[in-house]
């Protein structure tokens, strides 16, 4: 049947298709029967009545297809446009303020869109888009092997753009005595080969953070075997209380919890440096993520569907000079300079 029927990757292209496809087979077969001769007089009436039918057949097909073609071209000029109608975007959930702030500006300058928020832990973000449930994602870190092989699955092309710039910050007690660390002494203290008092902590759905920290240590996934906490204050509480604990997490996730956070408990804590093969300790400060010195630093990513409108209206403006200032004013790093006009008077 594959042989026979118009095929393509889209369904409206193959209804279409098919469609138009039952049309010429009709038109051909009326010709002919048309051109055929007959010698009996039942033969030619049947093939009359055959004709009608088959003619009729046609109309209705032509009358339903241009019924649906104008209901579709209605919806797609009143609500799927790049800057009106309604999205829903899945969210890593430590992004969920940023990406918040994003979408009230971009709502601010383009009053007829609206862009709900979902916003969950970093297995799942993806997963709502590929089950339709969003129309667009918003993650921290490169997707996983097993994601990107999902979507191949679905033959449909997956929009992957990078918007900014996140770090993994390593937080101790402010009584432990380390200066800082070096990439290798994270991947053996969260493997469980380093000091044996030692308490590496991470948040328990992190995946993407596990991800990036074993490619940054040259450990497999597998081979990470860090205490988990149930949210990130309360990985920072531990980190505060306890003397041997060592904590990992997404600069993003320290400023939003620490946004709440009173002066006594911000000082019971401390940022460490990280070095990477030899090279000097860097602290996560907005200006080492963007220009890499930082060891630990990833990309943070907008993906969708590019037949989306609206969708790809919103990527739009995350990657323009507007939802770039956002970004540098907050506590990711922005992917690209930032643009500014200085006016001389």
């Amino acid at each position: 049947m594959r042989h026979v029927f118009f095929h393509d990757d889209t369904t409206a292209a193959v209804f279409y298709g098919n469609i138009f496809f039952l049309l010429i087979l009709a038109i051909r077969y009326s010709k002919n029967n048309l051109n055929k001769p007959s010698v009996k007089r039942g033969v030619r009436v049947k093939n009359k009545a055959i004709q009608r039918a088959v003619f009729r057949v046609m109309g209705g097909l032509l009358f339903f297809c241009t019924i649906v073609l104008l209901l579709n071209c209605t919806q797609q000029s009143a609500d799927e446009t790049a800057k009106s109608g309604s999205i829903s975007v899945a969210v890593d959930r430590h992004l969920e303020g940023i990406a918040g702030n994003q979408a009230e500006s971009f709502t601010l300058f383009y009053p007829d869109a609206k862009v709900t928020l979902l916003p969950d832990d970093s297995r799942k973000s993806l997963k709502h888009l590929l089950e339709g449930k969003v129309k667009a994602a918003f993650i921290c870190g490169e997707p996983g092997s097993a994601e990107d092989s999902l979507f191949a699955q679905l033959h449909r092309p997956l929009r992957r753009e990078p918007v900014a710039r996140d770090a993994i910050v390593c937080i101790v007690n402010r009584r432990n005595p380390a200066t800082t660390f070096s990439t290798k002494e994270l991947g053996s203290l969260f493997s469980g080969q380093g000091e044996g008092s030692a308490l590496p902590l991470v948040r328990a759905d992190d995946f993407r953070l596990l991800s990036l920290l074993a490619a940054a240590t040259g450990k497999k996934r597998g081979e990470l075997r860090p205490w988990s906490c149930g949210t990130d204050a309360e990985l920072i509480t531990r980190v505060s209380t306890d003397r041997r604990a060592i904590g990992l997490l997404f600069r993003s996730s320290l400023d939003q919890v620490l946004m709440t956070a009173s002066g006594e408990r911000k000082s019971l804590f401390r940022i460490l440096p990280i070095t990477k093969g030899g090279e000097a300790p860097c602290l996560p400060t907005q200006q080492n993520i963007f220009d890499g010195s930082y060891p630990l630093v990833t990309l943070v990513y907008y993906l969708y569907y590019p037949g989306d409108a609206l969708a790809a209206g919103f990527g739009s403006w995350l990657s323009s000079s507007e939802g770039q200032k956002l970004f540098e004013r907050s506590s990711l790093a922005p992917y690209r300079l930032v643009e500014r006009t200085i006016i001389l008077k």
